[in-house]
């Protein structure tokens, strides 16, 4: 069973919780945090990220430490946060209708603009990080193209600049928005853009042509949505406390003229087709502020001001587990996902100790880039004019897809019998280098073993980069003197 966590915020200030999805078992603690809904995402694989409510501050914490890791400030008070699925950017929506794009790895603020008339509270990437979807108290929905708003060729400062346009622009609502959720539809053209709002309704876009698809009507305002892994079915938490759920196949959709096709959904009609609730589920005693899937898409985690989270299992629409707020405030923020491995129990048992300590508190040996957010456009941030944005490159095997592990694993491996070349052939040499690791051998001879032959490799690099820096240097100086 894959470990999964829950993680609750607050809008009142009280600890960021995380919980074991399988058991409810309360794991770990981070102070303290007050973030707005839609305020709380996570950055990459190893940070959280949370506005603060009534300020201008955006805190982070990392898995590994219950204590705020880094906080920064922005320009204005930060109603809204999301961050690309590698976490290599982070977006935040502003009180006065502005979007600002930060740079996670040097902190640089690439570009703020005046995207919306009111706050902006609802923003969403692409799953390929190639544009970003903003919502607003102006009942407007936005569709960014991010190579054109991080365009570094473009200068505010230039009498020729023109403010940035969206692709799309839906005005659909009539009342504010609250939520905004992709589909992955296999590519970003594909996607569609489910938005809800305060008017009681849930409207679906298409990303590619901005092609209205569907609408929902809601006896209660829609504070949030959710979409099924398939996108065969639409999850959306009212301000009544009920939760609803929306078929977006077969017999749950039903045109405006009375017809049921499924291909009604996919095409859409000059109005939109219109959608029926398949089911009701109602357990909260209050608006329900947020919802998300479990990463095996078998359950559904809703979170309410009534300060407490439920459990959803999706085949019976029944409630498995609750999980209370210690603090009993409104939650307003919630994540769901794979457990961390240093929050996983060590005995591999399906929860950690009330205490959460039955996991090694010990974090990553690297962490993912993280710089703090600068406040203005045009400030270095952690890098140098000259210096690029750090990246790991190690790290990134864990993600890459089993075929391309094995090709940078034998590439690697190449290369260390190579390096190996005029070192004493030992079983224990080849062990390591087949295991692909210095931390395969154990004794203190076996390790120093496998390091010569690493260190052979990189003094071998390290004369082929002096030969190339050599013959740039002199094309350079030739180019210069006219000698070349």
């Amino acid at each position: 069973m894959q470990h999964q966590v829950v993680l609750l915020a607050s809008g009142t200030e009280a600890p960021v919780t995380a919980w074991d999805l399988n058991t409810g078992t309360h794991l770990t603690s981070y102070k303290t945090n007050a973030s707005p809904r839609n305020g709380f995402c996570c950055v990459g694989r190893d940070y959280l990220l949370a506005a603060q409510t009534g300020k201008d501050a955006l805190q982070f914490w990392t898995w590994h430490k219950d204590q705020v890791l880094q906080r920064s400030f922005a320009m204005e008070r930060i109603m809204s946060v999301a961050a690309t699925t590698d976490g290599t950017l982070i977006a935040g929506g502003g009180a006065s209708g502005a979007v600002y794009v930060w740079e996670a790895g040097s902190g640089r603020l690439l570009r703020s603009w005046a995207a919306h008339y009111k706050a902006v509270t609802a923003l969403a990437f692409t799953p390929c990080s190639g544009m970003l979807v903003t919502g607003a108290e102006d009942t407007l929905v936005h569709a960014w193209v991010l190579a054109e708003l991080l365009d570094s060729s473009l200068d505010p400062s230039s009498p020729a600049f023109t403010a940035p346009q969206p692709l799309h622009a839906w005005s659909d609502h009539t009342l504010p928005i609250t939520s905004i959720v992709l589909g992955a539809g296999g590519s970003a053209a594909a996607a569609i853009v489910v938005s809800a709002s305060l008017d009681r309704s849930v409207i679906l876009h298409r990303l590619s042509d901005g092609a209205l698809l569907a609408r929902v009507a809601l006896p209660a305002a829609a504070l949030s949505v959710a979409l099924d892994a398939g996108e065969h079915a639409l999850y959306v938490g009212s301000s009544d406390g009920t939760i609803y759920e929306v078929s977006l196949v077969g017999d749950g959709a039903a045109s405006a003229s009375g017809g049921n096709s499924a291909a009604d959904v996919a095409v859409g009609t000059a109005g939109g087709t219109v959608l029926r609730v398949a089911a009701r589920m109602s357990s909260h005693s209050r608006a329900v502020n947020a919802l998300a899937m479990s990463v095996d898409a078998e359950h559904l985690v809703s979170a309410s001001d009534d300060g407490s989270a439920i459990v959803w299992d999706l085949r019976s629409r029944q409630p498995v587990r609750s999980i209370q707020s210690p603090a009993k405030v409104p939650v307003t923020g919630l994540l769901v996902l794979p457990t961390p491995t240093h929050l996983v129990p060590s005995g591999g048992g399906s929860a950690a100790s009330a205490s959460g300590r039955s996991g090694s508190r010990q974090g990553p040996k690297r962490l993912q880039p993280l710089a703090p957010l600068t406040k203005y456009t045009g400030m270095p941030g952690s890098v140098q004019p000259w210096e690029s944005t750090p990246v790991i490159l190690d790290g990134s095997v864990a993600d890459m897809a089993p075929a391309s592990v094995a090709t940078v694993l034998a590439a690697h491996r190449s290369a260390l019998q190579h390096a190996a070349v005029g070192l004493a052939a030992s079983p224990v040499a080849a062990a390591a280098i087949d295991a692909m690791s210095v931390d395969a051998v154990t004794s203190p001879e076996d390790r120093v073993t496998a390091l010569e032959a690493e260190l052979v490799f990189a003094k071998r690099q390290a004369a082929e980069y002096k030969a190339l820096h050599a013959q740039l240097l002199a094309f350079a100086s030739g180019a210069l003197t006219g000698t070349a």
